[in-house]
């Protein structure tokens, strides 16, 4: 308590009052400099230490939660990539009708790469002069049709001609697709039967796995004795389940972040500021919001002014209101298109993503938030302005010593 006295009367001037550096200073400008201090200071330590000024603010399980959240039930059991939904995507986020073809035919190609391994390994199966290979194929000869031998035989003649098929399938339409000029490709692949056509290829390469997956299920169950067969057949369909769940959600991440059109998701200083955590979270944040507006594909790549512009050209027709484009009374009194354009555009009226945070973390921030709004508008007696100024001047001294740290580095590697 001395001390303190001591040092309120070495920085009161001869009238008993405070002095200040800036004349202008008052109690409370010294208070909310305070606060920008110690917030410069926790983010420049942060920056220092970490190199990014935004952490991560959710944990490992509410990540995968929100992650998982994002695919519908099918996509549990058939990865996104393989669904017509992936590909009416692309129709409609590529503006450039060659990258556009080029995305559609690169699948094609990497489909007959495999495709063709696929088929080569269940045709050595069948023919293989391997004790396993003549008991099946001796179950098939006899119509055994009580022995796993015979089923096993039967799903791959079947996994090999529905490999021959999907091997046609891809030739075929990469013939074919390949040869739409770049102007038409997006007419073409729009179309119900260009999104059938693309489409087809992609089914019947998930057939073709799964049937190939059944195929070694069985062989497994034949050779190895009934404990072992179960827990050696669980981890490989585990894992293939697991790989379908990640690529379906990831799938889902891609389209409802717009991933696919060219334009930058986050602006680039926002986007370095962020940890790969923190980023993944706005990721999630951004593929809610879009989840939760539901526009309707044709208008989700498109810009407010492109959807304005294309109302008003509705508006312009004749039998706009006869037609019901936008309502019984066509939008001119209710406002519907304007609306409308809130709900699948505006950022501000979505589902929020879930408050996973506990009951002290709410009130942390409830209290955060009061100190924050008393320390701009909280008068200050001089005790406890020489308290802060103690504080700041500590926030200073630590500044000092983190600063000579940075710039002993290039700016090549503080970028």
């Amino acid at each position: 308590m001395n001390q303190s006295a001591a040092t309120l009367s070495n920085r009161n001037g001869p009238n008993g009052h405070t002095e200040s550096n800036n004349a202008n200073s008052t109690p409370s400008a010294l208070t909310r400099s305070r606060f920008n201090k110690i917030k410069r200071h926790s983010t420049f330590q942060m920056l220092n230490s970490k190199g990014f000024t935004q952490t991560s603010q959710l944990n490992y399980f509410q990540r995968i939660y929100l992650l998982y959240s994002l695919p519908k039930l099918q996509e549990f059991f058939i990865s996104v990539d393989h669904r017509s939904i992936w590909r009416r995507h692309l129709a409609w986020s590529l503006r450039d009708g060659d990258h556009l073809r080029n995305a559609v035919t690169g699948r094609f190609a990497s489909n007959m790469v495999f495709m063709s391994l696929l088929l080569g390994t269940e045709i050595g199966v069948l023919f293989s002069p391997s004790k396993p290979a003549d008991a099946f194929r001796k179950a098939l000869d006899e119509a055994s049709y009580g022995q796993l031998d015979f089923w096993a035989g039967i799903i791959l003649c079947i996994s090999i001609g529905m490999t021959l098929s999907t091997l046609l399938a891809n030739f075929t339409a990469w013939a074919i697709v390949g040869a739409v000029s770049p102007q038409n490709s997006h007419a073409i692949l729009r179309s119900s039967i260009g999104l059938y056509a693309a489409q087809l290829p992609a089914r019947l390469v998930l057939l073709s796995i799964y049937c190939f997956v059944v195929t070694v299920a069985l062989f497994i169950f034949i050779l190895l004795p009934r404990v072992w067969c179960f827990i050696i057949a669980i981890f490989p369909i585990a894992l293939i389940g697991h790989i379908v769940f990640v690529y379906s959600a990831f799938g889902r991440l891609v389209m409802y972040t717009k991933a696919m059109r060219r334009e930058e998701i986050f602006e680039c200083e926002e986007e370095d500021s962020m940890t790969p955590k923190r980023l993944f979270e706005a990721l999630l944040k951004r593929s809610h919001e879009e989840k939760a507006r539901d526009t309707p594909l044709p208008l989700f790549y498109k810009t407010r002014t492109e959807i304005t512009e294309q109302i008003s050209n509705l508006r312009s027709r004749s039998d706009f209101v006869e037609n019901g484009w936008d309502g019984e009374d066509g939008g001119r009194k209710s406002g519907g298109s304007e609306d409308y354009l809130e709900k699948i555009l505006e950022v501000d009226d979505v589902v929020a993503i879930p408050d996973f945070r506990s009951d002290d973390e709410r009130e942390q921030e409830q209290e955060d938030g009061a100190l924050r709004n008393s320390i701009e508008s909280m008068p200050q007696s001089p005790l406890e302005t020489i308290v802060l100024d103690k504080q700041c001047d500590e926030l200073e001294q630590s500044h000092d010593e983190v600063v000579p740290h940075l710039q002993t580095h290039s700016p090549q590697q503080r970028e």
